[in-house]
């Protein structure tokens, strides 16, 4: 089961992301070319990007339970189940979770940590509270249409688990007690989408979005990060003006779950429809219909379908604004009292159930007598994707990584071997040259060529470091950079990836632990460090810079660097720190001198000059940027469009 399954509950409202943006840009790790200026923002001159001081905080603001489904009913009001018009909060007893990129020259995965979800009704601190398990964002693309040229044009979804849920209290509401029943081991379905993202100081929502999710049940043994399903992939702009992920038809990828059971296909357009603006407000498209072929098709299905080639199984209810109507500043009541979920009743459909089985689904538009085919079905239905897809690795550490293939949205019984190989053109590097040159060398991680799922489709291949460590190609930061793509081995021509499908992996390097590590030698490195990329915490909490403040503050900082990355009080907030360069500060912390201080040690006589990292070897490739793009995920993505075009052009 799946947030796509009966029961499941809808939210809206706004989510506050305050991230800082000095680490977007590579180059500010080199601390010996770090300046006092580099903190400020961008607007006043500086190289901070829009919001130097984030504190990296994510939370949902405002968000409510704006409608439900329940047996396939829809529910739009508190009159129909009291559920409707609670609260959807953040944790209450502990710190917001955190928004962090993985890297640098990885910015396009950015993942929520410690995320507490927390419903109530004001009366019962929590009807039901969990914890999302870290997932990075999936299917990133320019979904608004109009606005200032700043992220807020992007959008993107994350998926994931609410675990170790507790239920609390009575609400007398059939839609929470059925989704109580329907969840097994302490765990529920969430998946949101984020829009309309505002990074311009002036005005109101600085630093926020807006939100539309779903919780629904969650069944052990099934993707925790995607469903199990249909799964519909855009075809992307080759030759868009700016932005790397444009779908060709204006519509992009989306994920659909048949119920055979109850006969009803559902589908998610939450992160699909593009919208006019950042108040989420559809683009009227004009009338579109899910439908599927009535005969299998091995190929892509290119131009239009007669209307006899095709079963519809009903319009989309999307409902964009009527011609003249003003301008709102929040979505639409559907958006909002479904997130662009809904459910298509085929039962009465002669020849839709069978056709489902072994036919592709299709998004079409009514033109004349034909229909025009917008997105598809992956060809043959067939489909392979990891469960996760974001990965840190300390030297000599082995994870193992699920994937789920499946065939018209089953799990293969036959098993297939799945490749695995290089992929790091996927991967987006920072927004100045020149860059540190990123997945070399090649060996430091490791992974199997090839495997096979089993007879459910599931496989596992285990993803690790050497030993050694990729040996610190990159200088002033620590580690290196993969990008792990995958496909079946077998897959037919023509197939269609989803552009995201891929692993990114950051590899830590190897730092032996020293005997007795001191300030000077050990320790400022990477406190300054540090302190340059988050100076949130080292102008209002304690300077890392300085030897005397960081002993004021020693127990905090045992406390902090002792935590687990799952803690929201976790030190660092940006959860780039190795195992190594963590024992390294415990030990330091814990070693003491007769004055009951770490040890210092004795300060460099010239301060030492870190490895140069290796050159890419291209020419750079600038664009224009405004003072809100600088440092920011519109200024990566621009600059990698701009690298595709000039890569191409040279061919």
């Amino acid at each position: 089961m799946s947030y796509l399954d009966s029961p499941r509950i809808h939210f809206s409202g706004y989510f506050q992301s305050d991230v800082s943006t000095i680490n977007n840009n590579v180059l500010y790790y080199n601390s010996d070319t770090f300046k006092p200026e580099d903190q400020q923002p961008s607007s006043s001159g500086g190289g901070g990007g829009w919001n130097p001081q984030g504190t990296g905080i994510f939370r949902f603001v405002s968000c409510s339970v704006t409608g439900a489904s329940l047996n396939g009913k829809p529910l739009t009001s508190s009159a129909q189940d009291p559920i409707i018009g609670m609260a959807m909060e953040n944790a209450d007893q502990r710190a917001p979770g955190k928004m962090v990129d993985l890297d640098p020259q990885q910015q396009m995965v950015s993942q929520i940590w410690a995320l507490q979800v927390r419903l109530t009704d004001n009366v019962e601190r929590a009807l039901f509270i969990g914890d999302m398990l870290p997932v990075g964002f999936m299917n990133l693309w320019q979904r608004q249409q109009q606005g200032i040229r700043s992220d807020q044009l992007l959008a993107a979804n994350y998926q994931s688990i609410l675990e170790n849920v507790q239920w609390h209290g009575h609400s007398h509401s059939p839609v929470l007690e059925a989704l109580r029943k329907a969840s097994q081991h302490g765990l529920l379905a969430i998946e949101f989408n984020l829009f309309g993202y505002g990074r311009d100081p002036s005005i109101p929502r600085y630093t926020q979005g807006h939100i539309v999710g779903t919780i629904g049940p969650y069944h052990e043994r099934e993707p925790k990060h995607f469903v199990l399903g249909r799964q519909m992939t855009a075809q992307l702009d080759p030759n868009p003006n700016e932005y790397p992920m444009v779908p060709s038809c204006g519509v992009y990828s989306f994920q659909c779950q048949n119920h055979p059971e109850r006969q009803t296909l559902t589908a998610d357009f939450g992160n699909a429809l593009p919208i006019v603006d950042a108040s989420g407000a559809f683009v009227d498209l004009g009338p579109l219909a899910l439908a599927v072929l009535k005969q299998p098709a091995h190929a892509p299905i290119s131009g239009n379908l007669a209307k006899d080639q095709v079963i519809v199984l009903g319009q989309l209810a999307y409902d964009p604004p009527q011609p003249g109507a003003a301008a709102g500043d929040e979505p639409s009541p559907w958006y909002r009292q479904t997130a662009a979920i809904q459910d298509f009743d085929y039962s009465a459909i002669p020849g839709a159930r069978q056709a489902l089985e072994a036919c592709p689904v299709l998004l079409l538009a009514p033109s004349g007598d034909v229909f025009q085919v917008l997105v598809q079905e992956s060809i043959d239905g067939l489909y392979v994707r990891s469960d996760d897809h974001v990965l840190r690795l300390n030297a000599g550490q082995q994870l193992p990584v699920g994937f789920f293939a499946s065939r018209y949205g089953k799990p293969l019984s036959a098993q297939v071997n799945v490749e695995l190989l290089p992929d790091g053109a996927t991967l987006m590097g920072g927004p100045t040259p020149p860059q540190p040159q990123i997945s070399v060398p090649a060996d430091a991680v490791q992974y199997p060529a090839c495997f096979h799922t089993n007879d459910n489709g599931h496989g596992r291949a285990e993803i690790g470091a050497i030993p050694a460590g990729p040996g610190n190609p990159r200088g002033y930061i620590d580690g290196q950079l993969y990008g792990i793509g995958y496909q079946l081995q077998h897959q037919p021509q023509g197939y269609v990836s989803n552009y995201w499908n891929f692993v990114s992996v950051l590899a830590f390097n190897r730092v032996p632990v020293p005997d007795h590590p001191t300030w000077y030698d050990d320790i400022r490195p990477i406190f300054v460090q540090y302190g340059n990329l988050y100076p949130i915490m080292s102008k209002y909490v304690v300077d890392l810079g300085d030897y005397d403040s960081v002993v004021r503050h020693m127990d905090i900082l045992k406390l902090a660097f002792a935590l687990p990355t799952s803690d929201p009080n976790h030190m660092p907030v940006t959860r780039d720190l190795s195992d190594d360069k963590r024992a390294i500060i415990l030990k330091w912390l814990n070693q003491t001198d007769a004055q009951g201080k770490p040890l210092k040690g004795t300060p460099p006589l010239k301060a030492a000059v870190l490895p140069a990292p290796q050159a890419v070897d291209t020419d750079a490739v600038t664009v224009s940027l405004d003072a809100l793009q600088v440092a920011g995920k519109t200024a990566v993505v621009m600059q990698r469009q701009a690298q595709r075009k000039a890569a191409s052009s040279k061919d």
